[in-house]
């Protein structure tokens, strides 16, 4: 069973809005949201302005929720009660484009004169124990619907919840914490990362923070690297990705050591400082992590990261002269991360350009960026930013 909210609105002519003739429409409209006649209506009044609440339920448990604004805007919220959890699949019967539409239109046309404009969600809001939950929101905080048609893999770690869902469009998709990481159709954000039409990983030594999808890894050794150590904290994410995304990572993580790479499980953060202080350094250090750090007192980490600039400053330290720093961020739309990351490149002397790119699971655009800096010796600095979808909440590796 599940519920589908329909979400419309009316803006209403003022000279008509508190016509008596206006309010026998307005009673009389969630008649026409069920079949029949609606059960149990009920008005209130609603603020100190003269808006009005309309409540009214059908015999399955429907209802639909009417609010008059004194402004002379109407909204109404119609909950249907679904017991066959199929019919709140995407592209399926009742509440299609076409269903919503005929109903906006039911409803225009019973508002008679007193409509000017009319809108809607041409797809309803699907909910219930059984209903995949698929919205997410953009950097700035605007709502879409992924496509996913189930959930092939879900797990609780020590570290998050981890879902690998099925898209139609986008083939499997990980998701950390309900935020967007990866899709199989996503070489483009592996290959930008990398910026392979710049950077030669032929013999270099790599140190990948993060990456438990094993894209960047699987990307790497195809191109001969002397050796790959990648710094993932949660083994949860790695075994799930190496049985459901085999389109990113291949057989790469069926074996978590070889001949020229190592997987170790540990915290990245530890690693960088473990690297400073034995005076290990690489050609590339890729900073596959997510955005922002977890919470320092649920998860008991000795140190909290304000920003993300402290991990670029010890990779920083542990690059061989000319070596290269590889990084992303977040998407166009989260402004204030990406005012605050530029800020904190900046206050550490370095500079960067920024190229846009498209990941396709994520739904939306992502800047990458290059230039060469200064920091003792020539460095370059590569950010890729996105978003999950969206910001995400949180990382799981420091």
């Amino acid at each position: 069973m599940g519920t589908a909210t329909v979400v419309m609105s009316f803006a209403l002519d003022q000279e008509l809005f508190n016509s008596k003739e206006a309010h026998e429409l307005y009673q009389s409209l969630p008649n026409v949201c069920f079949e029949g006649s609606s059960k149990h209506q009920t008005i209130s009044d609603c603020g100190e302005k003269g808006d009005k609440l309309i409540t009214a339920t059908s015999d399955d448990g429907s209802h639909v929720v009417i609010h008059l604004y004194h402004f002379a805007y109407l909204t109404m919220d119609i909950t249907f009660v679904v017991d066959n959890v199929d019919q709140l699949k995407p592209l399926s019967e009742p509440f299609s484009f076409e269903y919503i539409s005929a109903l906006e239109q039911k409803a225009a046309n019973h508002l008679e004169k007193l409509v000017k404009v009319s809108n809607s969600l041409k797809c309803p809001i699907r909910r219930g124990p059984s209903v995949l939950w698929a919205y997410g929101h953009t950097g700035d905080e605007r709502l879409f619907e992924a496509d996913y048609e189930d959930i092939v893999f879900e797990t609780d770690s020590k570290w998050q919840n981890i879902k690998i869902a099925k898209s139609r469009e986008f083939g499997n998709v990980l998701l950390l914490d309900d935020d967007i990481m990866l899709g199989e159709s996503d070489l483009v954000y592996t290959e930008t990362l990398l910026g392979l039409e710049r950077n030669a990983f032929k013999d270099k030594t790599i140190l990948i923070l993060g990456g438990g999808d094993g894209g960047i890894l699987h990307e790497l050794l195809k191109m001969s690297p002397a050796y790959v150590l990648m710094a993932e904290i949660d083994e949860e994410v790695i075994k799930a990705c190496s049985k459901h995304m085999k389109k990113v990572c291949g057989d790469t993580l069926q074996k978590w050591e070889g001949a020229n790479y190592k997987i170790k499980i540990c915290d990245c953060v530890l690693e960088l400082k473990e690297a400073l202080a034995s005076g290990t350094k690489y050609d590339y250090v890729i900073n596959d992590l997510t955005e922002l750090s977890v919470d320092k007192d649920k998860y008991g980490f000795e140190y909290q990261f304000e920003t993300s600039y402290t991990i670029l400053e010890f990779s920083m330290k542990i690059l061989r002269t000319g070596g290269k720093y590889l990084a992303r961020g977040n998407s166009l739309s989260a402004t204030d991360y990406r005012a605050q990351f530029e800020e904190d490149v900046k206050t550490l002397g370095y500079d960067f350009t920024r190229t846009d790119v498209h990941v396709p699971s994520f739904l939306e655009t992502y800047p990458s960026t290059e230039k060469m800096i200064a920091y003792f010796h020539s460095i370059t600095l590569q950010m890729f930013l996105y978003c999950f979808n969206s910001i995400k909440s949180k990382s799981y590796t420091y």
